[in-house]
């Protein structure tokens, strides 16, 4: 009976810190210094150059509130919201501790390794495409600068604002980050020059998608991941992507077969929302396509 009382006490007492680790992983939308923190040795293949700019240092001399998480980051807008420092999520290229610790058989090493070989990979993946944001595509993505590796010269402590409004200081230093322009997302930009009577600029605002997804592919550069409804936006008047994490190096891309296969399979979906919701821009759609292909 004591046996069975004392199980009983430890199911309820594992369920509590469950549901209060659970309850707690929605309130900060599983945001913590931890989550952005590494202990990662500086890596020269990730080196990158801060080009000194009064933009730059106007967006590290602001705080910051929290806005959201993607796939890859926690996103945060500057005070002014022209810009977003986005933080990474370092959990996504952490060997598992207890994976690595356990005993386990040897029929399990093979798991273990194929673990470890897919993080370590999808780290060299996305910081490759993180530096080539910042120093090949910075026009075609409004980066700023991409911090990768530990560093001793920035010298700067950002206040960022959690969502339970808790302010922590960011010794820039220390941290993997990049800093953004702001964009306001490409079907929200058209939707709203449509209301306003401004066709012109609307399909204006066609055209620079073409020549956003146009001139990566000609700098030899695949992507990944060319959502345009969520990965991109404007910034002023030029289109952007926003997420930056799935460049891949591919001179294929400059052949006029790959690059009008990419524009096609990138667009389509972009073509059956304004067929749905702005049939008005369909002509001028199917022109910029047409000029846009080599």
């Amino acid at each position: 009976m004591k046996h069975f009382n004392f199980l009983i006490r430890l199911s309820v007492v594992v369920s509590a810190l469950i549901f209060t680790s659970r309850f707690c992983q929605k309130k900060t939308d599983t945001f913590t210094i931890l989550a952005i923190s590494s202990t990662r040795p500086h890596n020269t293949l990730y080196e990158t150059q801060i080009e000194e700019s009064a933009e730059l240092d106007t967006a590290l001399s602001q705080p910051y509130t929290y806005f959201g998480r993607g796939g890859q980051a926690y996103a945060f807008f500057s005070a002014d919201g022209k810009y977003v420092v986005k933080f990474f999520k370092q959990r996504l290229f952490r060997p598992s501790w207890l994976l690595n610790h356990l005993p386990l058989p040897k029929i399990l090493h093979r798991y273990r390794f194929k673990r470890n070989w897919k993080r370590s990979d999808k780290f060299a993946r996305d910081f490759f495409s993180y530096k080539v944001a910042s120093e090949e595509l910075r026009d075609e993505t409004g980066i700023l600068y991409s911090h990768l590796n530990p560093t001793t010269h920035l010298s700067k402590t950002l206040l960022i604002t959690d969502r339970l409004g808790i302010v922590h200081p960011i010794d820039l230093d220390h941290f993997d980050f990049v800093v953004q322009k702001r964009a306001e997302m490409v079907y929200d930009r058209i939707d709203s020059l449509m209301e306003m009577g401004n066709q012109k600029a609307a399909k204006e605002a066609l055209l620079q998608v073409f020549s956003l997804i146009s001139t990566r592919a000609k700098k030899g550069y695949r992507d990944r991941d060319p959502n345009i409804r969520t990965n991109c936006g404007f910034i002023e008047d030029k289109a952007v992507k926003i997420d930056v994490g799935r460049f891949v190096k591919n001179e294929e891309m400059k052949t006029p077969e790959r690059h009008n296969e990419e524009l096609l399979r990138i667009t389509a979906p972009f073509e059956e929302w304004i067929e749905i919701h702005h049939p008005y821009l369909l002509p001028a759609f199917h022109q910029y396509l047409q000029e846009t292909l080599l």
